[in-house]
């Protein structure tokens, strides 16, 4: 599997605080409001979050046009998940926490 690795968080101090962190690509996932291409990724250690852990993530390219397979770092959109099962019918507002990031692949 594909691992990439989340460098950089704007408009959150309290997850920026704990980064890099190094995540891998799970598996491509739609939301409802959103044709970004979203993926969620297993987080190599969980993200704290006001007091809850957060072993996983959504991440999707913030431009249309971008991909996370693009070489470089890739302006993201961040959602924090605290499980893999994602609701029924998920939407970027079901995630308790949306903030922009800097993504980049691992071995690229």
């Amino acid at each position: 599997m594909e691992r990439i690795r989340i460098s950089y968080v704007d408009r959150n101090t309290e997850i920026e605080r704990q980064l890099p962190i190094d995540a891998t690509l799970v598996e491509k996932v739609a939301l409802e409001d959103s044709k970004s291409e979203w993926w969620l990724v297993a987080l190599e250690r969980a993200l704290l979050h006001v007091g809850a852990e957060f072993p996983y993530a959504l991440v999707a390219p913030r431009h249309t046009g971008h991909s996370l397979a693009d070489s470089g770092p890739v302006s993201a959109i961040l959602l924090l998940s605290a499980s893999r099962a994602l609701p029924a019918s998920p939407k970027v507002s079901s995630f308790p926490q949306s903030v922009w990031c800097g993504v980049g692949r691992l071995g690229a």
